[in-house]
């Protein structure tokens, strides 16, 4: 693996502003400033380096990242507390009413659920009378199959 290693020319404030340097066009330097910044400005090839506009502020760009950090923690925190009481309040309003159209006589049935609205169409309840036979299936009278019974066709088995 092929490395390269560069020098970026670096000093302090006031040795750049004593140095009146020009750095060549694309060249990088580093300014130390007595506050702790670290300040990156890069050369045209003209301009004096203290005359140069700062390209890259170093313990602003860090300042500037804690700021979003702490941000999107609150912004996150903020909307998870936003989010909690917006459920909370639904779920207090949660309603379901039934509702029958005139027309075909067919029941709905609408209201709040985890957040959704929901809109269905409510299944007939179906009663069939108790006369003996499978009520599950609807089916009445002729006996069970299991048992072995069966309807009277007009003949009789034991002829």
């Amino acid at each position: 693996m092929a490395t390269t290693t560069f020098t970026v020319k670096k000093g302090t404030t006031a040795e750049w502003i004593e140095s009146h340097r020009v750095l060549d066009d694309g060249e990088l330097g580093l300014e130390l400033t007595v506050d702790g910044h670290r300040i990156i400005r890069i050369g045209n090839g003209a301009t004096e380096f203290m005359d140069l506009p700062v390209s890259f502020d170093i313990e602003e760009v860090r300042e500037i990242k804690k700021g979003m950090d702490d941000n999107a923690k609150t912004y996150y925190e903020d909307m998870v507390e936003k989010g909690t009481e917006l459920l909370a309040e639904m779920k207090a309003m949660a309603t379901t009413v039934e509702l029958e159209d005139d027309a075909t006589g067919i029941k709905y049935r609408m209201g709040l659920s985890g957040g959704t609205l929901y809109f269905e169409e409510m299944k007939k309840e179906t009663t069939v009378p108790d006369v003996g036979g499978d009520t599950e299936s609807g089916e009445t009278g002729g006996g069970s199959e299991e048992s072995g019974e069966t309807e009277n066709t007009g003949q009789e088995e034991n002829e």
